[in-house]
């Protein structure tokens, strides 16, 4: 005998490699259209830095004894502490005492603060406008 024998493994038929092949070109076939249906969706708005700036500044309002507002920032006084928030670049940014500036929002168009006899509104214009009124 002549040692070498046949397999059935030893290599692919011609069945396999078509299989295969039909199984590439199928995939290769749908992947420009679940590429395209992929770009079409939009994601989700998002406003979750709006939301934590006003749970901050309701918070910051609740315990306030005195608010005060110069320019460009509205200031609580709680007794121990001054918080401020300030617009400075389209960003608003915290300050307490003083120290430590911690930016809570980012692309913000307009901060306009407007004061009456009884309140004090804030009024904020970018991706969302929110516009917040505190009594005195």
């Amino acid at each position: 005998m002549n040692g070498s024998k046949k397999y059935a493994a030893d290599g692919f038929s011609y069945m396999e490699i078509l299989l295969s092949l039909m199984t590439a070109s199928l995939i290769m076939a749908v992947m420009p259209n679940i590429l395209v249906m992929f770009q079409s969706l939009t994601p989700v708005s998002d406003y979750y830095d709006t939301d934590i700036f006003t749970l901050d500044i309701i918070d910051t309002y609740n315990a306030a004894e005195e608010i005060e507002i110069s320019g460009q920032t509205i200031s609580f006084n709680t007794g121990k502490d001054e918080v401020s928030y300030r617009y400075s670049n389209g960003r608003i940014i915290k300050s307490v005492n003083g120290d430590g500036f911690v930016t809570l929002m980012f692309n913000i168009e307009s901060f306009t603060l407007t004061e009456t006899d009884k309140t004090i509104t804030l009024e904020l214009k970018g991706a969302a406008n929110e516009t917040f009124i505190f009594s005195q």
